[in-house]
């Protein structure tokens, strides 16, 4: 049993085109499928006959997805890869290696928190820290990378007053944790709660150089700004593991091949700047 609402939500769809389109489906069957119960929808008999049949033809439709582009007379083809801002802008500055590497492909970035869907082609490569659940998705692990409390060379503490203790802090936002580790190390060590909430990491980079305060950001990003400076009395606060996830069939196609093998070596190449 599920909602409408959260259905079209998963579609892509706005509620009233999942409505119109279930009652067009519905007419054409020439029966109910679903019942609308105040908890949401319930299948009807007729629903729960016609389920298996409709998964079927879902797995069907998601496997000759998968083996289009090695079907297509193209020779020119799109490679997704789907990433959060802050690995996004790590592989922007190898953009030029990526783009050579793959001479006969266009290259698509796509920035977004939430897990796309491999069997549809939503993507072909995400870049993530956690792993996949689904075995029919493999995971190639690309490095660490490690985050530290930065602030700005102009911001001055009030005297005797710890780190902890300060409240000029940049935190993240409670309703969407897009980096639940390092809300929970915020949460955990410090006194009072962050004044200032933000839900992407570019976003506490900008309030920290603008001198909010103190800030956990990737150590990349923060090294990499000249006016930040790394607090050294808390060290490493995360060290977050990479890892390239793709569905295990696109390892037979040659372009994501040569595109997963040029990304592990770029992570590679710069690891020890990522955990510098």
């Amino acid at each position: 049993m599920r909602g409408i609402s959260a259905a079209a939500r998963t579609l892509g769809l706005s509620q009233p085109q999942l409505s119109r389109r279930l009652r067009r489906f519905e007419d054409q069957m020439g029966t109910r499928l679903f019942d609308r119960t105040p908890n949401g929808l319930m299948l009807t008999p007729a629903g729960e006959r016609l389920l298996p049949l409709a998964v079927e033809m879902k797995k069907v439709a998601n496997g000759v997805k998968r083996v289009q582009p090695e079907l297509a007379s193209k020779s020119r083809r799109v490679v997704r890869v789907s990433l959060d801002e802050v690995r996004e802008l790590f592989l922007l500055r190898h953009a030029t290696a990526l783009r050579d590497a793959l001479p006969h492909a266009d290259i698509e970035f796509y920035s977004a928190h939430q897990h796309l869907d491999h069997a549809t082609r939503e993507t072909d490569v995400q870049i993530r820290s956690c792993l996949p659940e689904s075995d029919t998705l493999v995971a190639k692990k690309l490095g660490d990378l490690p985050y530290a409390v930065y602030r700005s060379r102009d911001f001055v503490a009030a005297d005797g007053v710890s780190a902890v203790e300060d409240v000029h802090w940049v935190g993240l936002s409670t309703d969407r944790i897009w980096y639940p580790e390092i809300h929970r190390w915020i949460d955990e060590t410090l006194r009072y709660a962050p004044k200032l909430r933000v839900n992407t990491m570019t976003g506490a980079l900008r309030a920290v150089r603008a001198g909010v305060g103190y800030g956990v950001l990737p150590c990349f990003m923060g090294d990499e700004a000249p006016d930040l400076v790394a607090v050294p009395a808390f060290g490493v606060v995360e060290m977050a593991r990479e890892n390239l996830i793709l569905h295990r069939d696109l390892l037979r196609d040659r372009t994501i091949r040569i595109a997963v093998d040029t990304i592990v070596g770029l992570y590679r190449r710069e690891q020890a700047g990522l955990a510098a």
